[in-house]
């Protein structure tokens, strides 16, 4: 005999292969199994097949009160007698009614003779009771699920209303001789028959509910589940005709742990809990019911059911979510915030995502390795690129990229370069550099890329190299902003000697602020601060020298020379050619001081990616800034073209409107009110500031053409 039915062995009897209409006559060979097992119980073998849409007819004749017996056997009835199966006898339709007919369980078992559900529904043909549809036939087999007598007659008239067992279908229900107090069996018995069976039954296992399809079953079962604090999965599932015809549903903490020799440490919620249900299919209804199980838990069941990952699972409408989201270079942990405020009840966690976005990307990567994927990121998405390997061996140590679009800005607008490398970007954790240029409308652009494996001058070199192959004989950078590093500042001397070499202020603050900050006061640091900016921003050499005295002779007289000391040997005496303003502004810098149009590409950078992304990944995220980037800029230029602001609307600007860009304007109409406010209150100085460092007419020039009657 097959094992499986060695499963179904249950209280003595063995389930039928089939299930209603899917029963087959004796002697005719299941297609799906080898051996062919009959129930214990003989009946007719040419019982008819009942339509379950249609109620039997109703006998009015009956004589109800006499076919009722103390003993709730059903009077002379018994096992069914000459009903058999459900048949003409077991229905308590013709031949039930107690008597020959009686037993239901086995007389009217309906799941062969046609599933009790309509075709017997305690059928009005025997009242259900101890005639023919209950008595200690119990549970009235699969004909009526206790008669699903309600309709019928009663559903067994309570009769042996016990606390009802879910046993399998078919098996006689014990007599506990509780005849009366089931009283009317719930209608049908639908669950309670005698109002002591677990609540759990009627609410969870819906055993008597029919379901359109699998799909719906599963899902009506597992949200009760959920309610009561398990969840189910599938264990397995039998084909019946080519198709599932059955599915065996257990507790996820069902089974046993299958130890793994594996060097991760893992463990297991396996219990070996017995819970089980059997989910079969109506042929030829093509609906699905629960017809067996157990429903025992050998374990607490639990309030909160975000550690089983069952119920964490995506649903397609949420993976297509993750996949668009993934492929717009999202981070996993927007993903999470974002599928969490769709649906603020689900259990997900934020691991989940980055599962499957980690699932994504492999499945991406199609098994090629990463310099592989990256060169097909680099060749797919239009960037330019080059590699430098390690002398003797191929491994790569020096990636340069940049995109066409970045190459089209580049080389239309070289004039500025500020240079600066960030960290905890990639999985290598090596330096990542950003090279940032800017444009007549003030916006900042990626010019490249690169990755290196050291920040040595060799290596700057090389990079800066490549940039400037890039510029194809355009002109090159007339001023280039960096932080100190003495490595970088000498490659870009080597490669851009006649560039102006600035310093970047900000960083020079900060070192300041680290090595000075704890010899002052907060109150009197902020002073400090305020001498310290009024010295850098000096504009001429002049004044710059009268503030540097002035400084010197406070820090002195409050005894805090040390910190003269540390600003004048590091910074102002060597390097104050590269950041104040006295000998800054002399060089076409365009306002920039500082490398903050660097910082705020490595910040927009960090947006998309984490501190470990993968250099395919990098570089995807680049490619969506850079053509973000080019996107907004050139609606920068249509705009300084076809649109005129207020106050650009003076005499003096007419010739220039809708030629030169929005700043170049903005900046000129400073510069005609700072005439007004300084040359002529205060006759004092211009400075010339805005022609040295912008090439734009200062004060004194416009002031000059106003006088003449010219325009800009």
């Amino acid at each position: 005999m097959s094992s499986y039915w060695d499963g179904n062995y249950i209280f003595g009897q063995y389930s039928s292969e089939k299930w209603g209409h899917e029963s087959v006559p004796s002697g005719v060979p299941d297609s799906n199994e080898q051996e062919e097992v009959v129930s214990s119980i003989q009946g007719k073998q040419n019982s008819p097949f009942l339509d379950l849409n249609k109620h039997p007819p109703v006998d009015e004749t009956a004589p109800v009160d006499d076919s009722y017996h103390a003993s709730g056997y059903g009077g002379d009835g018994g096992y069914g007698g000459d009903g058999g199966y459900g048949g003409d006898g077991g229905y308590g339709g013709d031949g039930g009614y107690g008597g020959d007919g009686g037993y239901g369980g086995h007389g009217g078992y309906g799941g062969h003779g046609g599933y009790g559900g309509d075709g017997g529904y305690g059928g009005d043909g025997g009242y259900g009771g101890d005639g023919g549809y209950r008595g200690d036939g119990g549970y009235g087999g699969d004909s009526g699920y206790g008669g699903y007598g309600g309709y019928g007659g009663y559903g067994g008239y309570g009769g042996d209303g016990d606390h009802q067992q879910f046993i399998s279908p078919g098996t006689p229900y014990v007599h506990q001789n509780n005849s009366d107090v089931g009283g009317y069996g719930g209608y049908g018995g639908y669950g309670r028959y005698g109002g002591e069976a677990p609540p759990i039954l009627d609410s969870l296992y819906l055993k008597k509910t029919v379901f359109n399809s699998l799909d719906e079953l599963k899902k009506r079962i597992q949200e009760i589940a959920n309610a009561d604090g398990f969840v189910i999965v599938t264990r397995r599932s039998k084909k019946i005709g080519g198709r599932t015809g059955r599915v065996w549903l257990e507790c996820d903490r069902g089974g046993e742990h299958q130890s793994t020799a594996t060097l991760r440490k893992a463990g297991s919620k396996k219990t070996g809990c017995p819970f089980y249900l059997l989910a079969v299919r109506n042929h030829p209804y093509e609906t699905w019911e629960i017809k067996d199980g157990t429903i025992e838990h050998n374990h607490e069941l639990c309030e909160d059911l975000s550690a089983h990952a069952f119920v964490r699972r995506f649903t397609p409408s949420e993976m297509k979510l993750i996949e668009q989201l993934t492929a717009q270079n999202m981070e996993p942990r927007k993903i999470f915030q974002t599928i969490r405020k769709q649906d603020p009840d689900r259990f997900h966690v934020q691991k989940d995502v980055q599962n499957v976005v980690a699932k994504i990307r492999a499945e991406q990567r199609q098994g090629l390795t990463p310099m592989q994927s990256l060169e097909n990121v680099l060749i797919n998405n239009d960037f330019i690129y080059e590699t430098r390997e390690e002398p003797g061996t191929e491994i790569v140590t020096e990636i340069f990229f940049l995109h066409q679009d970045s190459r089209v800005m580049w080389r239309a607008f070289p004039h500025v370069m500020m240079i600066d490398a960030t960290y905890k970007t990639n999985i290598y954790n090596m330096p990542f550099i950003q090279i940032v240029g800017m444009t007549p409308t003030n916006k900042s652009f990626i010019i490249a890329h690169a990755v290196v494996s050291k920040e040595r001058g060799d290596n700057f070199v090389w990079v800066l190299e490549r940039v400037k192959s890039m510029l194809d004989e355009c002109m090159e950078p007339r001023v280039i902003l960096t932080d100190r590093d003495l490595a970088l500042m000498g490659a870009c001397a080597k490669v851009f000697p006649d560039a102006s070499r600035l310093l970047c202020r900000w960083h020079i603050q900060q070192n300041v602020m680290k090595h000075c900050k704890g010899a002052f006061t907060d109150d009197d640091w902020k002073k400090f601060m305020s001498f310290w900016g009024t010295l850098i921003e000096s504009p001429s050499i002049p004044i710059y020298d009268y503030h540097l005295r002035n400084m010197r002779k406070r820090l002195v007289e409050c005894k805090r020379s040390r910190v003269f000391k540390y600003v004048y040997d590091n910074w102002l005496k060597d390097y104050k050619e590269m950041f104040v303003f006295a000998w800054t502004d002399k060089r076409r810098n365009f306002g920039n001081r500082t490398t903050n149009r660097v910082e705020s590409q490595h910040a927009n950078l960090k947006r998309y990616v984490e501190e470990r992304s993968s250099l395919d990944r990098i570089v995807g995220c680049v490619r969506d800034i850079v053509e973000t980037q080019f996107g907004e800029i050139r609606k920068t230029f249509r705009e300084s073209i076809e649109k005129t602001m207020k106050h650009h609307k003076h005499p003096m600007f007419q010739h220039l409107l809708g030629k030169v860009s929005h700043k170049a304007l903005d900046l000129l109409h400073g510069e005609a009110i700072r005439k007004l406010d300084v040359l002529e209150r205060f006759n004092s100085s211009c400075g010339c500031q805005m022609w040295h460092s912008c090439g734009l007419p200062c004060a004194c020039r416009i002031e000059k053409y106003m006088r003449e009657g010219n325009n800009c």
